[in-house]
């Protein structure tokens, strides 16, 4: 039970959110569009790993996990951090800074609550890699008896379906912020604690 509320709770925040934010302008500057195109990314990921989920492809919707958090903490930094250089070399197709320099750059803005995105690198990091590199998590989740067969515990696939719609919000609230839309931000936030009230962590309520 606990498993499928998860899923419908995932559903419900992926369709009252994508609602919200429809036809929501960004001003055509190149550091809003990045930094709103890694948010739209971040909760793009939010939408196939339900998705994945949905379908019974639980190692690849595991996969997304890293892509999504780093989708979501580079936006951040383009928006708040990059020097222009470096905001161009990136359009043009430089590697951004590895994610302990963005996460060391956003830690010291005087007006960002970073400490759950520092908490969040240091608690779950590895996992991530595993997840996404096919370490030994993505192997002992398909060993079971006597073959070869997906066997992830029903509580590991709740757990990434609520910390995938938390990446979510926090990316369509970056969204907001870049278009200076108070009123969406606040919205987002009523109807994502309408939907996960009492379902989330301390670091997730941060």
């Amino acid at each position: 039970m606990e498993l499928q509320s998860a899923i419908e709770k995932s559903e419900q925040w992926m369709v009252r959110s994508s609602s919200l934010v429809d036809g929501l302008e960004i001003d055509p500057s190149v550091r809003s569009r990045v930094a709103a195109s890694l948010f739209h990314l971040c909760t793009e990921h939010q939408q196939a790993v339900h998705t994945l989920t949905n379908h019974g492809l639980l190692g690849s919707a595991f996969a997304l996990m890293r892509p999504q958090f780093e989708a979501y903490v580079r936006g951040v930094w383009y928006h708040r951090c990059a020097p222009d250089s470096k905001l161009n070399s990136f359009v043009k197709g430089a590697e951004p800074p590895k994610i302990s320099a963005l996460l060391h750059d956003i830690g010291i803005l005087p007006d960002f609550d970073s400490q759950s995105l520092l908490e969040i690198k240091r608690a779950v990091w590895g996992v991530l890699n595993d997840f996404t590199h096919g370490g030994s998590f993505q192997v002992r989740a398909r060993i079971t008896a006597n073959e070869i067969d997906k066997n992830y515990k029903s509580e590991h696939i709740v757990g990434m379906l609520r910390w995938s719609s938390v990446l979510s919000f926090m990316g369509y609230v970056g969204m907001a912020a870049i278009a200076d839309n108070d009123v969406l931000a606040n919205n987002l936030l009523d109807s994502f604690y309408s939907i996960y009230a009492g379902d989330l962590t301390p670091i997730q309520q941060a």
